[in-house]
């Protein structure tokens, strides 16, 4: 994303084994375009000392999981309160509950999205560890998980979203892939890999979905500039989207 964004994508994906690379031909409003598709969010944590061992009776797990609870009722109050601020009633706020554990004696914590909506007996608390060990295999490895050291949560996390209208992405007919005559602007030199290359010059907004282009070819626009070097090719498709694959 940013009007340097696509001068540069190739640099820092050559080699790498990319299935797709997406260039955005409006990169230059990317980041603006993200921040008008966002939902509106509010998101409260608090800091837990919630300690267990594996093999702890089902009264303790209980415990736990209510102690959980009262956190996150705590969290709750304070998201709608920051929605109703802002014009929102409590009926139309999603709520997620999260937590961050960790095996006890460990450094670090992992944030663990809550696959129940409430916790307040034994079999929820179940439910939270058995989420908390898959997340640790998937994040490390199977192999790493320590359950016999027993558990501990060191944070509640409550998240309240309100979704909102999203921008509507174009969708035009593709075109063939010829590029039209009219967008090739000339021919200029870039520098790259210490010699200087002779690239095709081509307008983005006379380029029609659909088309190809193989590098070398720098594409221009008023906000941004593409670059597609030898070894690269890249294709518009039908939502204005540039797709850079390297040969």
């Amino acid at each position: 994303y940013g009007g340097a964004g696509p001068v540069h994508t190739y640099g820092y994906t050559e080699g790498l084994g990319f299935e797709d690379v997406i260039v955005p031909a409006w990169a230059a409003g990317f980041s603006a375009f993200g921040c008008a598709a966002a939902d509106f969010e509010y998101r409260y944590d608090k800091s837990l000392d919630i300690n267990i061992d594996t093999d702890a009776h089902e009264a303790d797990k209980a415990a736990q999981a209510e102690m959980l609870q009262a956190a996150w009722d705590e969290l709750t109050e304070r998201v709608l309160e920051e929605f109703e601020r802002n014009g929102y009633a409590a009926d139309k706020v999603a709520l997620q509950p999260g937590f961050r554990m960790q095996y006890r004696g460990q450094l670090n914590d992992l944030e663990i999205e809550s696959p129940i909506g409430s916790a307040g007996n034994a079999d929820d608390w179940d439910r939270l560890v058995d989420t908390f060990n898959d997340t640790y295999g998937r994040v490390y490895a199977a192999s790493a998980r320590s359950p016999e050291l027993g558990y501990s949560v060191t944070g509640a996390i409550m998240r309240g979203t309100v979704p909102i209208p999203k921008p509507k992405i174009p969708e035009e007919e593709l075109q063939d892939a010829a590029p039209p005559r009219e967008a090739r602007i000339g021919t200029r030199q870039f520098y790259r890999k210490g010699r200087w290359v002779e690239a095709r010059l081509y307008q983005m907004e006379a380029l029609l979905p659909g088309n190809q282009i193989v590098g070398p070819a720098i594409i221009e626009s008023d906000a941004t500039t593409f670059v597609v070097p030898d070894g690269f090719e890249t294709w518009l498709d039908e939502h204005r989207l540039f797709h850079l694959k390297e040969l």
